[in-house]
């Protein structure tokens, strides 16, 4: 499933988070969301706060990914006075207001130019209310933004805005997942391709599995499959699932998640092992697939 993190930014730099779904506004302050491919995983995700490689806690982790809303918003601005920064907070949370005047496509790409981090995030979040087409090319021009953190929140819009020109974005998100340096933006690209839904986009998809080492990137890869609904996908899900170690509890998650919405009934019995499993996370996400697949008229 598709979690949206929205997070907002007090005055006095406090973060206030909650998920639902979508780009929503509340109290007429802009709620920079940040589109995260991943299961809402108990204590986080049930291994004591480590991340799905077992001890690598680093940066990729997709929690942490989720968390970078609030850099998403500040970027650029701690360096200047408080002042400076209390009036960059202001000018934020006013974007999006029900009262509050939207940005042109020029405007956006003027400030997608600047040098400043706060400019660049605000045209980011105001590209999504340009028309469809409008808001793919500002996006389009911010794809190689230095931040990471905006580069992130860049490619997590592309999932919807894609939709406008979907063999474009495709070859856009290919080169991101190719040679981003950024774990997290890579995973958000992969997590854009299957979105999309585009033929052979399973046989791309396979590949980049296949080609890399990086748990985030097979994370997001393997949690679209599901999504992407190509019935080819089922062996490497399978493949994932049942040689997995302990240390990978997300990979088993995914694969999961994406056997149950393939909903391929040679499935049921690879999964049945898991309803015992001692995590409960991937127990009940195995309880939820088997659902999937026997309501399924899929052979």
């Amino acid at each position: 499933a598709t979690i949206t993190k929205r997070m907002e930014i007090q005055e006095d730099g406090e973060e206030i988070g909650a998920w639902g779904g979508g780009f929503v506004k509340r109290e007429e302050k802009v709620l920079v969301d940040v589109e995260v491919r991943m299961m809402m995983i108990s204590a986080f995700v049930g291994v004591g706060g480590k991340a799905a490689s077992g001890s690598d806690t680093r940066s990729e982790s997709l929690w942490v990914a989720a968390r970078r809303g609030r850099d998403v918003r500040t970027a650029g601005v701690w360096g200047k006075s408080r002042r400076a920064r209390d009036g960059n907070r202001r000018q934020l949370r006013a974007e999006g207001g029900s009262g509050a005047a939207k940005l042109s496509l020029s405007e956006i790409q003027e400030l997608l130019s600047s040098e400043d981090g706060v400019d660049r995030a605000r045209a980011i979040n105001q590209a999504r209310f340009l028309e469809p087409n409008e808001c793919l090319d500002a996006l389009i021009g911010a794809v190689n933004d230095p931040n990471p953190q905006l580069r992130y929140a860049v490619v997590s819009q592309l999932a919807t805005a894609g939709k406008a020109d979907p063999e474009r974005t495709l070859e856009i998100v290919k080169d991101i997942v190719a040679n981003d340096k950024e774990p997290t933006v890579q995973a958000a690209a992969a997590d854009v391709i299957t979105g999309l839904g585009l033929p052979d986009s399973f046989d791309l998809l396979q590949d980049l599995y296949s080609s890399s080492n990086d748990w985030m990137l097979r994370f997001s890869i393997l949690s679209g499959l599901g999504e992407l609904g190509d019935i080819r996908a089922y062996d490497l899900l399978i493949d994932a699932l049942t040689t997995s170690g302990d240390d990978s509890p997300l990979i088993k998650v995914a694969a999961l998640g994406s056997l149950g919405e393939l909903g391929d009934k040679r499935a049921i019995d690879a999964v049945k092992p898991f309803l015992d499993d001692e995590d409960s996370t991937i127990s009940e996400r195995a309880k939820v697939a088997l659902d999937l697949l026997s309501a399924s008229d899929v052979e």
